[in-house]
């Protein structure tokens, strides 16, 4: 329940930021832009007691110069050492969502996406499999981000960002429920480029 009440809360920002956006910004008038159609990708790196590291192919929509609203996949890989003993919990999540990222200036960007992962969780103990199980979980990752901002021109990005919900399953955190930080740096290519727009 309070899962679905979170998604609709960040939908009805979302869907505020837009019109509030759109409306401020006379020179995006007009639809849909395909030169404003772009595709990307991005690299996790996370360090806490083991790491994270992690592609997100990513297709996206710059909405206007201050919203860019897209789908995201998720391949990530988590590993995470025993402070007693010598054994490993490794994850292997994949999944997708919606992501979000505002402009409040060109090269700042706040940033969230929601991930549904479907994850593969093991303990390996001295090299030995000692169990596997299937599991289920959720992330809102939410943080900060800085990058080269120009509609129609290639631009990379990099973010620190963590899981804001509480799931035991999250690839984003640790074994005693704590949050791992995320690091992310990606590129967008957009379709049809060449053309700058601000």
């Amino acid at each position: 329940m309070n899962m679905k009440k979170l998604i609709l809360s960040l939908l009805l920002i979302s869907a505020t930021a837009m019109v509030l956006c759109a409306q401020d910004d006379d020179e995006e008038k007009g639809g849909w832009k395909p030169d404003h159609l772009f595709i990307g990708s991005g690299i996790n790196l996370g360090f806490s007691n083991g790491f994270i590291i992690g592609l997100n192919p990513e297709v996206g929509y710059s909405i206007n110069k201050f919203l860019d609203a897209g789908i995201a996949t998720n391949l990530t890989y988590v590993t995470q050492r025993s402070q007693f003993a010598n054994t490993s919990i490794r994850y292997l999540a994949l999944g997708g969502g919606p992501f979000l990222r505002i402009w409040p200036v060109r090269m700042i960007f706040i940033g969230g996406q929601y991930e549904y992962n479907s994850i593969t969780i093991k303990e390996v103990t001295s090299g030995v499999t000692a169990y596997k199980e299937k599991a289920n979980a959720g992330s809102l990752l939410v943080g900060l981000g800085y990058g080269s901002r120009v509609i129609g021109e290639s631009q990379f990005y990099t973010s620190i960002m963590i899981d804001a919900l509480n799931d035991v399953n999250s690839p984003y955190r640790d074994q005693f429920g704590r949050v791992l930080p995320v690091f992310r740096t990606g590129f967008i290519l957009y379709f049809g480029g060449g053309r700058k727009r601000e």
